[in-house]
């Protein structure tokens, strides 16, 4: 009688051991892939944060002097919630010709409490909002506008400036006049 080769008969021991190393080995590249998004979702949460801030910084300075002649600050009607300024803006006429349009935004905190928005009310009203935050202040003088803004764990200020108001001017330009004839 012939005995059967050995190279051709397969262990089960030996198949449990393969199955065995594959799942090991699954479980290991899983873990590694979980992990490495955790790392890489935490990174881009706190590489973010810090630039959200500068962001609507610069992207409030490019509104102020977008398609603007002037941009003053309405001291009268400006309190520490809000900030009212007007933009002068140059449009033409169906004739042709140029005319300053004068628009009144406000800078505030919305309705809700979470978010710094500017506002214009009217037919061509609209917002846009440029921060989600915790609390703010504003202090307004004639060319300058400051934004003291509380966030998670920290304050910040922002300091914009822009032309003073006409009337201003006006009254500087008699009292120098006035100094000269004295």
């Amino acid at each position: 009688m012939m005995k059967p080769s050995r190279r051709f008969v397969r262990s089960k021991a030996f198949s449990l051991l393969e199955t065995m190393v594959a799942l090991l080995v699954t479980v290991i590249c899983l873990s590694l892939l979980s992990s490495s998004l955790k790392l890489f979702t935490l990174f881009e949460k706190d590489r973010h944060d810090p630039n959200e801030l500068v962001f609507s910084y610069v992207q409030f300075a490019k509104f102020l002097k977008k398609d603007s002649q002037r941009t003053y600050i309405d001291l009268e009607n400006s309190n520490p919630l809000k900030i009212m300024f007007i933009k002068e803006e140059k449009k033409k006429d169906k004739k042709g010709e140029e005319k300053i349009d004068k628009a009144g935004y406000v800078l505030e905190m919305d309705n809700g409490g979470n978010n710094l928005r500017v506002r214009r009310s009217g037919p061509d009203g609209g917002n846009m909002t440029l921060l989600p935050i915790w609390g703010v202040t504003f202090a307004a003088r004639d060319g300058l506008m400051e934004v003291h803004i509380n966030e998670k764990g920290k304050r910040s200020i922002l300091y914009f400036k822009v032309d003073k108001a006409p009337e201003k001017e006006k009254e500087a330009e008699k009292k120098t006049e006035d100094q000269k004839t004295d």
